[in-house]
């Protein structure tokens, strides 16, 4: 378009038209080289805020589904500790009663073997005293 622009300004200077028909000729073709260059600036400025406004929304997705990702490991966390808490109170409570168990058949092994054994072990003793004294 460029090489056709400049011979039809050449034409127009060899004609002997006058100073503002070549002045308004000149002026459109400006206004049309201005309106194709602001559109050859457009698409590309289109083109890139279309790129850049995809990248902001990868971008705040990304941080969007980094923060539910946390959100679930700390909910994880915190299923796991309530869990362990639960785990330390029902062994503690197994110990316990185990100690409690253990303590009540001492008690009442103490309290029912003991005397008869040692009983036993009385009748025993007087009993072989009598047959050494015999």
């Amino acid at each position: 378009m460029q090489p056709k622009l400049t011979q039809l300004i050449r034409e127009l200077k060899n004609e002997t038209c006058p100073q503002r028909v070549r002045d308004r000729v000149r002026g459109r073709i400006t206004a049309r080289e201005s309106s194709r260059s602001r559109l050859r600036l457009t698409v590309p400025m289109a083109l890139a805020s279309v790129v850049l406004l995809c990248g902001l929304f990868v971008w705040q997705w990304r941080a969007h589904e980094h923060s539910r990702q946390q959100a679930r490991l700390a909910q994880i966390t915190i299923e796991r500790t309530r869990v362990a808490h639960q785990a330390e109170n029902a062994l503690g409570l197994v110990g316990s009663m185990l100690l409690t168990a253990g303590h009540d058949s001492e008690k009442i092994i103490s309290d029912r073997t003991v005397p008869p054994l040692r009983n036993s072990f009385e009748t025993a003793k007087n009993k072989i005293n009598q047959y050494i004294d015999l």
